[in-house]
């Protein structure tokens, strides 16, 4: 499907292999559920709540690619080895995003700027998921093609890493204002939006016009400018939400041992019963590089009971209930 969505670039069809890949942002996730879409729209209304206060205001990215480079080389390598230099952060500038992770290094792009929460997500989800994933891969004595992401992990993946940002409190509301955007634009592409009414989307929210034409373009890549979205950039909440419903399943049935699982490689959610047939047979290793919100389960496992619980309470009628005293 890949190749056949790289073969239709530039046509009509580049959109729809999209969605049969990564999803649409009409998607529910499960019968009468809401969707993708209205996911971005309550989150975007919850951002909207809390704009403009002094105290979650942004700090100013007075930090440069180098200072990045080098404060993300000192942590990861206490994390991956010092000694064995397993993993290498450097500056590039043949990026277009601020960072990029490979197999063991991340690359940060020269001219971009950053702020000290910047740098502890870049850290979080592109060190400690992204190139830990692959590291753990290709620590797989057998099954070393879980170091390799084919696109049929990016939706886990990717929820992996926003739910380790959320989980280490290295998230913050304009980040996450970031993927409610692209989320709401992609749905507005499906719903017959041009390149011009995106640019126009972006520009309303405040950025100014060459970081909205950016975003336009990436809702727009491989595709034409009348066209489907490329949805990839789906996979950020829907990855988010499903990962988070795994691991409450699996404290709600006593299955502890299976969510480390999800740090084998390049896993997908679809196949976590397999690979933990193939961890019992030997076949497959747990991971040598595990976070410590998943190497002690005790935090996470509180928090997901709690969880449970809070589902079926209705924040409708509690809100009713509070009205007098917020």
């Amino acid at each position: 499907m890949v190749v056949r969505m790289l073969e239709a670039r530039g046509t009509e069809d580049f959109g729809l292999i999209s969605q049969e890949l990564y999803g649409a942002a009409s998607d529910a996730f499960h019968a009468g559920d809401p969707t993708l879409s209205d996911l971005g729209l309550m989150l975007s209304d919850y951002l909207n709540n809390i704009d403009g206060r002094g105290d979650l205001k942004d700090e100013p990215k007075i930090l440069t690619a180098k200072d990045a480079v080098n404060m993300l080389q000192t942590r990861l390598s206490r994390v991956f080895g010092e000694a064995e230099e397993t993993i290498r952060v450097f500056e590039s500038d043949g990026i277009v995003a601020d960072a990029a992770a490979g197999a063991d290094y991340i690359k940060i792009r020269t001219d971009a700027m950053f702020n000290e929460r910047d740098v502890r997500a870049l850290e979080v989800h592109e060190g400690l998921v992204h190139v830990g994933t692959t590291l753990n891969g290709l620590n797989q004595p057998i099954c070393t093609f879980l170091s390799k992401g084919p696109p049929s992990s990016t939706v886990t993946q990717e929820g992996l890493a926003i739910l380790m940002e959320i989980i280490t409190f290295a998230s913050y509301p304009s980040r996450l204002r970031k993927l409610t955007n692209r989320t709401r634009a992609i749905h507005m592409v499906e719903e017959g939006a041009d390149f011009l009414q995106i640019f126009e989307f972006f520009r309303e929210q405040g950025f100014e016009m060459a970081e909205s034409y950016g975003n336009a373009s990436r809702v727009f890549r491989g595709s034409v400018p009348t066209g489907l979205p490329f949805t990839k950039d789906l996979s950020y909440l829907k990855g988010f939400i499903m990962v988070y419903n795994y691991i409450q399943l699996a404290v709600r049935k006593g299955k502890l041992e299976q969510v480390p699982l999800l740090f084998c490689g390049k896993t997908t959610l679809e196949d976590m019963r397999t690979l933990r047939q193939l961890v019992d047979e030997g076949l497959v290793v747990p991971p040598k590089y595990l976070p410590e919100q998943f190497r002690d389960m005790n935090a996470l496992s509180a928090w997901m009971c709690f969880s449970n619980f809070l589902n079926h309470l209705s924040l409708d009628r509690i809100e009713a209930d509070y009205s007098n005293i917020l």
